[in-house]
């Protein structure tokens, strides 16, 4: 990513691409670059200088006819209920391991 002094000086070199959005990505990377730990501060300020942000794009998950229609035991962030005693539901630690 592209890293700048200033939030005026990244609003330069998206007219000189001839952008009107920027991403969040590049936000974040602006907000990296000048110490900030959000990327908020550096969105507000782009949105003040006339800017548009993109909107983030939801990662798809497609279902096939091998998936299962409750989708509450498969796939990320199920919860694995089948066998043992149940303490790990009731000690909190039921789901994915990370």
């Amino acid at each position: 990513m592209w890293e700048s002094e200033s939030i005026e000086e990244f609003g330069e070199y998206l007219l000189g691409e001839d952008r009107t959005t920027f991403t969040f990505e590049e936000a974040e990377s602006v907000a990296k670059a000048l110490g900030h730990s959000v990327a908020t501060l550096v969105i507000r300020g782009l949105k003040a200088y006339g800017f548009s942000q993109e909107p983030r794009k939801v990662p798809r998950r497609v279902r096939t006819i091998s998936t299962s229609s409750h989708d509450r035991y498969f796939g990320p962030g199920s919860s694995k209920m089948h066998g043992g005693s149940g303490w790990e539901q009731i000690g909190g630690f039921a789901g994915q391991e990370g």
